[in-house]
């Protein structure tokens, strides 16, 4: 099996993370790619999970460290850890042999990333990142050596993820 693409979207919050990872998801998707994606939940708190009325949440409910339901062509995982690295979500993204994963969030991740800043003072922190691929920004920044895009420049921003997701597999993974 060929190495999966990864590209991360990271940012500080209500920098445009979620809206960016939908638009490189339907991006993907109309060119004929299947996409895995991750989002890291760092807002505090467990996630939501499905009524507890449901046969797979009442096993989760009593106890069982993993439950799977499948039906109508969707698998659902409730997977109880304590931690989980981007690498072991990752390998659980890839069990469906996506061509691409995104992941939203995990910034000290070493991945291929966009990094997305609100302001200028975003970028003093974030420029010390690994594998920074692009900077989306609100204004013209002088960086040196990493390619940028206005935060409104959506046909420059496609042509970068098409170049990106249709480059060679082994390119910088």
């Amino acid at each position: 099996m060929a190495t999966v693409k990864v590209l991360q979207v990271v940012g500080f919050k209500n920098s445009g993370k979620t809206t960016l990872t939908l638009d490189l998801l339907k991006q993907a998707k109309n060119r004929g790619k299947t996409v895995s994606t991750i989002k890291h939940h760092g807002h505090g708190g467990s996630l939501e999970l499905p009524s507890a009325q449901t046969d797979s949440m009442r096993s989760f409910e009593a106890g069982a460290d993993c439950s799977i339901a499948f039906g109508g062509g969707v698998v659902q995982l409730h997977q109880r850890k304590q931690k989980a690295t981007l690498d072991e979500l990752i390998a659980l993204a890839s069990m469906g042999n996506p061509d691409l994963i995104l992941v939203e969030g995990f910034k000290e991740a070493d991945y291929e990333k966009i990094v997305l800043l609100r302001s200028a003072e975003d970028w003093v922190e974030l420029q010390q990142l690994k594998q920074i691929a692009l900077v989306v920004t609100q204004e013209i920044l002088g960086l040196d050596k990493i390619p940028m895009v206005l935060q409104n420049d959506s046909k420059r921003m496609q042509s970068w993820f098409i170049n990106w997701m249709d480059g060679d597999r082994n390119e910088n993974i």
